[in-house]
């Protein structure tokens, strides 16, 4: 074996452990999340094959009747309907291709008279119990498969109307926060590179909400705005003599979404500071000698040299900060109450984990995907990275 053979297997042997995790945990979502967009996959009926049940006491109930009660099989076929057995009291939904088995293959006599001589008094799961009085198409019945829906739900996108409130909502909320946060991360960056005392304290204390739970800040956030809360306080003191009154800035649909922007600028400006300061500690003190001797003021260093200087950390932060931006969902989680102010992440959370649509959600996600990309790609191309 030659050695650059050798060396490449040991290579992909050491590697391994991480393709392996990538593939798993990174590769297959996606790829799942792409064949689950054009079927109409259900989470909560996954497991719906796996649920045990007493076929006896389903049979009582449904037929009304115990079972040491019923001497035949004759006495009780009027009351049987399959479709409503297996349907409402075993708990199976069925779909069109396994409605038509059941027509078809169901035993409904073999079952019976196992109930009339007492067979069916044991505990089985849906699966066992479909497979064993199925003539035919067993299968159809021993695990979840969702049906193959095409492009339905691409389709049901353009007639949802909470995809356009999650859209506009998700595209302002990017448009606003993200310039804002990147302009204030440049503010900050200059003032933490600034060699005055108590610099290390003021790094950190902006750089701390970077490393906070996003749970315990929304929370402080929702004492900060609540009704009674002392953002209202200090509005009162202040402003209380010209009428202003409490406002309940999460719960009013006008104004929960920008409270919400407010509080991920001020967590994200620390993050993005710490790039924009390594940025600023690779322009040489030279130019700024240099601007000095020609007479130039901060403002015109900080804007011909400081800022041109920092586009490839700039392009960055944008980019960067718009996928965060358009995935937002943490912040809407814990402080949205209404539909109004919804993100496109949220609403896919809703779709997914809520209404069981997991299907549609995927196809939102792609959507999602799609639009990010899209944005990435048009601010590499038109946000050069060098002055």
């Amino acid at each position: 074996m030659k050695t650059k053979t050798r060396e490449a297997i040991f290579g992909y042997i050491f590697a391994s452990p991480v393709i392996i995790i990538v593939l798993l945990f990174t590769i297959y979502p996606i790829i799942m999340v792409f064949y689950y967009s054009f079927t109409n996959y259900n989470p909560l009926e996954t497991q719906k094959f796996k649920y045990p049940i007493n076929p006896q006491e389903l049979l009582e109930f449904h037929v009304g009747m115990f079972q040491d009660e019923v001497e035949s099989v004759d006495k009780i076929i009027d009351y049987f309907d399959p479709f409503s057995f297996i349907q409402y009291d075993v708990g199976l939904n069925l779909n069109e291709e396994q409605k038509k088995a059941v027509a078809e293959y169901f035993e409904v006599d073999k079952l019976l008279e196992d109930f009339v001589e007492g067979k069916l008094n044991e505990t089985m799961t849906t699966s066992e119990f479909m497979t064993k009085y199925m003539a035919k198409q067993k299968n159809l019945f021993k695990r979840y498969t969702p049906e193959i829906v095409g492009f339905d739900n691409f389709k049901r996108l353009f007639k949802d109307e909470y995809v356009r409130i999650s859209l506009v909502n998700t595209l302002l909320y990017t448009v606003i926060v993200v310039p804002v946060q990147t302009f204030l991360a440049v503010l900050l960056a200059v003032a933490a590179n600034l060699k005055v005392k108590g610099v290390k304290l003021y790094k950190v204390v902006f750089f701390l909400p970077a490393i906070t739970s996003s749970a315990a800040i929304s929370m402080i956030f929702w004492l900060i705005y609540s009704k009674p809360g002392i953002l209202n306080r200090i509005l009162v003191t202040l402003l209380g003599g010209f009428g202003f009154q409490p406002i309940d800035w999460l719960n009013n649909p006008n104004t929960a979404l920008f409270a919400i922007m407010l509080m991920n600028i001020w967590s994200t400006a620390g993050y993005f500071m710490v790039t924009f300061l390594a940025g600023l500690q690779d322009i040489p003190l030279s130019l700024y000698e240099a601007a000095e001797i020609d007479g130039a003021s901060s403002v015109q260093k900080f804007w011909k040299i400081t800022l041109p200087l920092l586009r490839p950390q700039i392009l960055f932060v944008i980019v960067m900060g718009t996928i965060g931006c358009m995935q937002v969902f943490d912040q809407i989680y814990f402080l949205i109450n209404n539909m109004r102010n919804i993100t496109l992440s949220f609403y896919i959370y809703k779709n997914a984990f809520e209404y069981g649509n997991m299907g549609y959600a995927s196809s939102l996600a792609i959507i999602l995907f799609g639009i990010i990309m899209l944005i990435t790609f048009l601010q590499r191309r038109y946000i050069p990275e060098e002055y």
